[in-house]
């Protein structure tokens, strides 16, 4: 039996990360996204940086420094243990 014959390993997709080519503003996150922990979604934002050569990595090695992960507003309604009254929900 062959690598292409042995079925791959199920990876779970927990998301996607997206990095900025257009940027609206220079104070605009260099890579955006999501990611799923633990059946919920959060946000994240990252500037794009580059390594002095005084640490681990070797200098001009760039790297992204997450600045920003919160709780996606969308995903926030549907989380379970949500007491907000939607009522549009209720039965007529």
């Amino acid at each position: 039996m062959s690598d292409f014959d042995t079925p791959k390993k199920e990876r779970p997709d927990l998301g996607a990360a997206f990095i900025a080519t257009n940027k609206k503003s220079p104070q605009s996150y260099d890579m955006s996204g999501t990611i799923d922990v633990d059946g919920v979604k959060h946000r994240f934002g990252a500037y794009k940086q580059k390594a002095s050569g005084k640490g681990k990595m070797a200098e001009g090695t760039e790297f992204y420094t997450f600045y920003r992960v919160e709780l996606d507003e969308d995903a926030a309604a549907a989380t379970p243990g949500d007491t907000s009254f939607n009522p549009a929900e209720l039965e007529a």
